[in-house]
């Protein structure tokens, strides 16, 4: 898994016209994003703005302050 910042998921997504990952709430251990506990959301944004819908749906139901405040982005 690697980590990218949503600036570099909105570059791609403007460039390939998709981006696929995984959003993941800021303190989770990258080997739990496919793991067993499966905290990783798999995701498949074409534009922009339905990213930014997706992920602040994803920050009210799944952030908080035990799995982390923030929305952070993976690619396999």
């Amino acid at each position: 898994m690697e980590k990218q910042h949503k600036s570099t998921v909105k570059s791609l997504i403007v460039k390939n016209g998709y981006w696929t990952g995984f959003l993941v709430a800021s303190k989770v251990n990258p080997a739990n994003i496919e793991g067993c506990w499966n905290l990783g959301f798999k995701v498949t944004v074409s534009t922009i703005e339905y990213l930014e819908k997706t992920v602040e749906r994803f920050a009210y139901y799944n952030c908080n302050s035990e799995l982390g405040n923030r929305v952070s982005f993976y690619e396999k």
